[in-house]
């Protein structure tokens, strides 16, 4: 079966116009929220505090997926977008940007799910890895291009430029999801069924320990990279660090690369032995960007990143696929989604509060330890799931 479709590609094409304007804004908006009287702290929790609220939402976006229309529950997403966006601008008042902020996240969290949920049901089941690995380098073309455009459009046109800009590439976005198909009645049928059979309750009853894992894994890992791609630019203009815009280029590049082969290798010797070594590099690149104040130890940071997030992101979605029920994609991966949303609420929070504190490179460090006990955690689960298949 063809793994590439022109479906497939139109998906990727709205991924990446999503993680694009997602990226640009995060390294736009801490700027913007300092020109107008923001502190670190106040930057730390506006773009975290919603995120769990709107992590409380995401579900709900999953069982309409799974249940109503995938294509619909994309541009829903897409216009969420679009509205918070258009209020952006106009708001004085830092506190204020969480509500809007609130609402640009449920809707990129809903798009992303129903864009996941629906490559998934295209791609054959022994190349979901591949499939998802390849899938999100989207993210990291946006990555890699979309913050080096917005800081040159925050410097010379101002914060609307920036939102103006967005909702230009999100109207084109919408253009693309006319042309997805609908999905099918047999699709529709089977989503029914399972609704009949298997309510949300039960279904969370159903779900067995390691089935947590994933999220779990990925909200650690979500809450120590976030928290310092949020305040790249405000550390690197604090050390004088030159021309560190090109982190985010660096890094885009170096997960689009290593994205291309992880998928296959995955789906043929597992999930698990890419995963432990990632989140250890993680943890060793917030070693090293805590003493940071070179463009070269930048650049060193953003491949160690682009590696370790690169890798294990795709991964950990496929391993959530791999424990999910069948035609419950959607609701797995709103569960994947919500722990992405806490994970970059929690770590803009820590890092702004701690680093308001005491100093960036102390909040790098306790990132970092984080990340060791993650490690611990994951592995002791892989070693019992070993042990499990061995006395079978």
């Amino acid at each position: 079966m063809k793994l590439f479709s022109g479906q497939y590609l139109y998906l990727f094409s709205v991924e990446f116009i999503l993680f694009g304007i997602y990226y640009l804004l995060l390294s736009t908006l801490p700027i913007h929220i300092i020109q107008i009287d923001g502190t670190l702290a106040t930057v730390g929790i506006v773009m975290g505090i919603a995120a769990p609220i709107a992590a409380m939402l995401i579900p709900i976006s999953g069982y309409l997926i799974d249940n109503w229309n995938d294509k619909k529950m994309i541009a829903v997403g897409l216009a969420f977008n679009i509205g918070s966006l258009l209020f952006m601008p106009l708001i004085k008042l830092p506190v204020f940007f969480v509500l809007v902020d609130l609402t640009r996240r449920f809707g990129t969290a809903t798009t992303s799910t129903a864009t996941r949920s629906r490559i998934l049901e295209i791609v054959p089941q022994t190349q979901r890895g591949e499939g998802l690995s390849v899938f999100t380098t989207s993210h990291n073309l946006g990555t890699a291009l979309m913050p080096p455009i917005g800081l040159y459009i925050l410097g010379r046109y101002g914060f609307t430029g920036v939102t103006t800009f967005c909702i230009l590439l999100i109207i084109i976005g919408l253009m693309i999801v006319k042309l997805l198909d609908e999905p099918s009645k047999f699709i529709k049928d089977d989503r029914r069924d399972l609704n009949n059979t298997l309510s949300i309750s039960k279904f969370k009853q159903s779900l067995q320990l390691k089935t947590w894992i994933p999220p779990l894994t990925l909200l650690m890992m979500v809450v120590a990279f976030f928290g310092c791609l949020t305040f790249i630019p405000l550390i690197s203009e604090e050390r004088s660090i030159p021309n560190y815009y090109s982190f985010f280029t660096v890094y885009g590049l170096t997960v689009f690369v290593s994205r291309l082969f992880v998928g296959k290798f995955s789906d043929r010797y597992g999930r698990e032995i890419i995963i432990i070594p990632c989140i250890l590099i993680c943890s060793l690149a917030m070693v090293v960007l805590a003493f940071s104040y070179t463009l070269i130890t930048l650049w060193v940071t953003a491949v160690m990143f682009g590696v370790g997030w690169g890798c294990a992101f795709p991964t950990l979605l496929a391993l959530a696929s791999d424990y999910s029920f069948e035609n419950a994609e959607g609701q797995t991966q709103s569960i994947m989604s919500a722990s992405f949303s806490i994970g970059t609420a929690l770590g803009g929070a820590i890092i702004g509060l701690v680093s308001e504190t005491f100093t960036f490179e102390v909040s790098f460090l306790v990132l970092a330890a984080l990340l060791m006990l993650t490690l611990l955690i994951f592995s002791l689960d892989f070693k019992s799931q070993y042990l499990i298949k061995t006395k079978r």
